[in-house]
């Protein structure tokens, strides 16, 4: 831990002082840190001595000790000092030049340099106010042994009245109590200290955070302000003994701030990768805290515990004789490992030349696809004690927000999301939750925007999660309902049990362990060399073109006419291909022949892609037609109704029966009624049919019809207007398919359906 400077590390001046009168039998007793009293150990007389020490290094500057004898008649320092046996000039004792009326403020004013100016020439009144002063502190002590003219430790700034010492093993925290004098009340036999600071760097550069490496009792951890602002943020302390209460912890967080402002600041990232550092520039953070170049002046935080682990450097570094075996084994093992390893590779570089792409395995169930993934993983992770396989980012089984954390934090590495359990009797709640994890994924690494919108707690807009690198996705099956605008972002690998895609029998019977140290020093020698580069991004688009050349002819032969969407896809694969030049540079090798071994089955698979995407497109042209069935059938079936622009239940749209709208009258009570969810008839808003997006989506999923019944409440509204099923909202550009509508007394937000989509007009 860094060394604080208000930790002294050999015995003070105070501490000889308060040894040597134990010794002499003076029994001193100690009234706060720095003030003790005792008995005076010259032999003229056995009197109460009140002696002082100022630590320079708790209040700034080297003030040695200072003490003196309230008896009468005053001993002098030498006499004191010669009765234990101690040297003035060792202690650096400051001799007290006050009479002895004087002494008490004399001894506990402020440091050197800071002492309130006193009077020259006091008159004779002053003279004996002083006197009688001095006769009360001799005679009239305070009930907890302190001065009343002495205020202990250095003030809280932004906490009046109250004071503190804090040393890396001692501390404490006092509070005025005004009564007759002031005085001084322990509150706290320990205080916060504070050996870091550490400003957060947000993605511009600028400081986005504060975070203090503070030391409570046996507790050094590291703790954000705003934690610290709350009571949650305190509880991982075990001797925080007394700061249950909600002001003493604005007293703490106070001590804590005072402190860092006097301690240099260390810059600090919330995510791995490139950084630009102030003062030094371009460098690379790994996991585990270490930097390249070395040493660089920077911390990591949110690292969970096995990732820094597997971080670590290990104890020996690959010939290059060995790194190019390892790329031949992969080689020769399958074309799946070879592609995600030219993922991995390109995700070291994603900062400097982002790639807005996805890469998923498609797989049947023991195909390999963790093994061929976890290449690319193993450019900068060995798994301790084994070194297979590699940790994952996230399994597809964790929460939405645990998922989109982990990947925020792994920036500029290769991510990997395992797995996805989809099987054809998965139920329809599972495949609509891993469809929505696919779609705040691969969207968001897609568009390069957050993966979900965050807000602080004045509504503000906060910084919010992003994908920093290509994630690498295995799917034991995709979900089947998967949108056709998630496929045009990714680039899909299929891979089945015994295609040849991934020899999974090699890498389970130690071939993968035999790839640890090879490939982590690839990983190494890719960062490295990104480094040297003098314009990185010129580079990387040098290499993209290159591959692209070599992948064309390939993709021209499985897809000779393919679409402009297809060629985005065409163009992504391409990109992350540029991925084994850079491994081909770290090892000596030729990309030509790396490319030649993933180009012609990434072809083949890239077919299948734009296969199913046709499927998808011709599926999602079915959704207008589906949803105006869905709709019919509820309104016949009385499982919906149709109200006026009012909420008025009631036949209200021209030229359809009763029963076509979902209403029945009551002859008893001449009212209509309805039952299910409301449709409102909107005339001056088209014609529109308004309902919410939550009603008409409860109805979709009751209907079972496949075309419909797997969208989220967040998505249908999307897919609805691609559809042409919606009006589009044009006169707010963030809501675009969804209207605010007056309806009676509600102020109601609606999807406006085109009633062509039901009736005949």
């Amino acid at each position: 831990m860094t060394t604080h400077p208000l930790a002294p590390h050999r015995m003070s001046a105070y501490d000889q002082l308060f040894s040597a009168l134990k010794q002499a039998g003076c029994e001193p007793v100690a009234v706060s840190m720095s003030q003790l009293k005792a008995r005076c150990p010259s032999p003229t007389h056995q009197v109460t001595t009140q002696l002082l020490a100022s630590r320079g290094t708790l209040l700034g500057e080297h003030d040695g000790l200072r003490f003196g004898c309230h008896g009468v008649p005053q001993c002098t320092q030498e006499a004191i000092l010669g009765a234990l046996g101690l040297n003035a000039a060792e202690l650096g004792v400051r001799r007290a030049e006050a009479a002895p009326a004087q002494l008490g403020a004399a001894v506990a004013g402020e440091p050197a340099g800071r002492r309130s100016p006193q009077p020259s020439q006091p008159s004779d009144d002053a003279r004996s106010k002083i006197s009688a002063a001095a006769a009360r502190l001799r005679a009239d002590e305070h009930e907890d042994g302190s001065d009343a003219s002495y205020a202990p430790g250095i003030p809280v700034i932004g906490s009046t009245g109250w004071r503190y010492e804090a040393g890396e093993f001692e501390g404490a925290v006092w509070k005025a109590r005004r009564r007759r004098d002031i005085s001084w009340e322990l509150v706290l036999d320990w205080a916060p200290y504070v050996s870091e600071r550490l400003v957060v760097l947000g993605d511009d550069g600028k400081s986005a955070g504060r975070y203090y490496t503070i030391t409570i009792g046996a507790d050094t951890l590291t703790k954000s302000l705003a934690d610290l602002r709350t009571a949650d943020g305190w509880n991982d302390f075990s001797d925080d003994s007394g700061a249950a209460s909600r002001s003493t912890r604005e007293v703490l967080i106070n001590i804590i701030t005072d402190q860092g402002k006097r301690l240099p600041r260390t810059p600090v990232v919330t995510h791995t990768g490139w950084h630009r550092l102030p003062d030094v520039g371009l460098t690379y953070v790994y996991a585990d805290g270490r930097t390249y170049p070395p040493n660089r002046l920077v911390r990591v935080i949110g690292a969970p515990e096995p990732l820094r682990e597997a971080a670590a450097p290990l104890d020996r570094s690959a010939s290059l004789s060995e790194c190019q075996r390892a790329l031949q084994d992969i080689a020769s093992h399958g074309w799946a490992p070879l592609m995600a390893l030219s993922v991995g590779a390109r995700s070291l570089a994603h900062t400097l030349r982002p790639l807005a792409a996805t890469l998923v395995f498609d797989a049947e169930p023991n195909s390999g696809k963790t093994s061929a993934a976890n290449t690319a993983r193993s450019l900068l992770l060995t798994p301790r004690p084994t070194a297979w396989p590699p940790v994952p980012t996230k399994g597809m089984n964790s929460t939405v927000t645990d998922i989109e954390c982990a990947v925020d934090f792994e920036g500029d590495m290769p991510i990997l999301l395992d797995d996805i359990p989809l099987t054809h009797a998965s139920s329809a709640p599972e495949v609509r939750d891993m469809e929505r994890k696919l779609e705040f994924v691969i969207r968001a690494a897609g568009n390069g925007t957050e993966i979900k919108g965050r807000r602080n707690r004045d509504l503000s807009a906060k910084p919010g999660n992003r994908v920093r690198s290509i994630p690498v996705i295995a799917a034991q099956m995709l979900p089947p309902s998967m949108q056709e605008s998630l496929y045009r972002r990714s680039v899909v690998a299929y891979l089945s049990r015994e295609g040849g895609e991934v020899d999974w029998r090699w890498y389970k019977n130690g071939g993968g362990q035999s790839l640890a140290v090879p490939l982590r020093t690839i990983g190494d020698r890719i960062i490295a060399d990104l480094y040297a580069c003098a314009d990185p991004s010129d580079y990387l688009a040098r290499l993209e073109s290159e591959a692209f050349q070599m992948f064309a002819p390939y993709v021209d032969k499985e897809l000779p006419g393919r679409s402009d969407t297809m060629e985005g896809v065409v163009s992504a694969a391409s990109a992350m291909l540029s991925g084994l030049g850079l491994a081909a540079e770290a090892t000596g090798l030729r990309m030509a022949d790396l490319v030649a071994v993933v180009a012609a089955p990434l072809a083949q698979s890239l077919a299948k892609q734009a296969s199913r995407m046709d499927e998808q497109s011709t599926a999602h042209g079915g959704v207008a037609a589906a949803v105006g069935e869905v709709l019919r059938k509820s309104l016949f079936s009385k499982r919906a109704h149709i109200r006026d622009a009012k909420g008025v239940v009631g036949p209200t749209v021209p030229g359809q029966i009763e029963q076509d709208q979902g209403v029945t009258y009551r002859r008893d009570g001449k009212y209509w009624d309805g039952k299910g969810p409301a449709l409102y008839w909107l005339p001056q808003r088209g014609p529109a049919l308004g309902v919410t997006t939550r009603n008409l989506n409860m109805l979709l999923k009751a209907s079972g019809d496949p075309r419909v019944n797997s969208f989220a409440d967040r998505t249908l509204p999307d897919a609805l207007l691609q559809a042409g099923v919606i009006h589009r909202n044009v006169s707010q550009k963030d809501r675009i398919a969804s209207h605010r509508v007056r309806v009676g007394a509600d102020n109601l937000r609606l999807l406006l359906l085109k009633p062509e989509l039901v009736w005949d007009f």
